[in-house]
């Protein structure tokens, strides 16, 4: 049974599952209500981090690309510290390479923060915690205790063309916040790029 598990055979089997979950979920979030209320493409390009921060293993030669959709909320606030924020939404498809290839599907909530409301800042920084779903734990020098990790965001970022256009640079964090141990963590660094439809 463990020589099966490890089989080119299984793993090809397991691809192709993911594979079918994954289109099985943008096909239900593009053919929903959900996607009349969609405002662009989330395209995003980065790289792993050293354990200077949270995680404790090097990943820094991996590559971190994704692809996913956001749309925003009627939902803001204004508050005393933070200032006016906006919330918005992202689903996306991601992948992380190193030795291995990792793929991700993630959905999280964000908020963008602009200062003040009726004189908003010419950039915004913005904070984001949600759920994602990777299809291995293992990453070599990485091993995760659970598919299913928090996807935490901190970005800062620069509006282009009346906010059609948004070029942020990311901080990616991906942890199961100790539900199970080890948790080791996974930190990229990343240039996010949305563009409203």
């Amino acid at each position: 049974m463990i020589w099966l598990k490890n089989s080119r055979a299984f793993k090809s089997v397991r691809q192709v599952k993911y594979i079918i979950w994954t289109s099985l979920t943008i096909f239900l979030l593009t053919h929903s209500k959900l996607v009349m209320a969609v405002d662009g493409l989330m395209l995003s390009y980065g790289h792993g981090m050293n354990d200077a921060l949270i995680q404790n293993q090097n990943i820094s030669g991996a590559s971190h690309q994704s692809i996913g959709l956001f749309w925003g909320s009627e939902y803001h606030f204004d508050h005393e510290w933070f200032g006016y924020s906006e919330l918005e939404f992202e689903a996306y498809y991601s992948q992380i390479k190193l030795e291995q290839t990792r793929q991700i599907i993630a959905f999280r909530p964000i908020l963008n923060f602009w200062g003040n409301k009726n004189q908003r800042r010419n950039w915004y920084w913005q904070f984001g915690v949600g759920i994602s779903y990777f299809d291995d734990k293992q990453f070599m020098p990485v091993t995760l205790s659970t598919k299913g990790q928090f996807a935490t965001m901190f970005g800062i970022g620069i509006p282009f063309n009346q906010q059609q256009n948004r070029l942020t640079l990311r901080y990616n964090h991906y942890s199961n916040a100790y539900l199970k141990k080890p948790n080791p963590g996974l930190d990229t660094i990343s240039l996010d790029w949305h563009v409203s439809f």
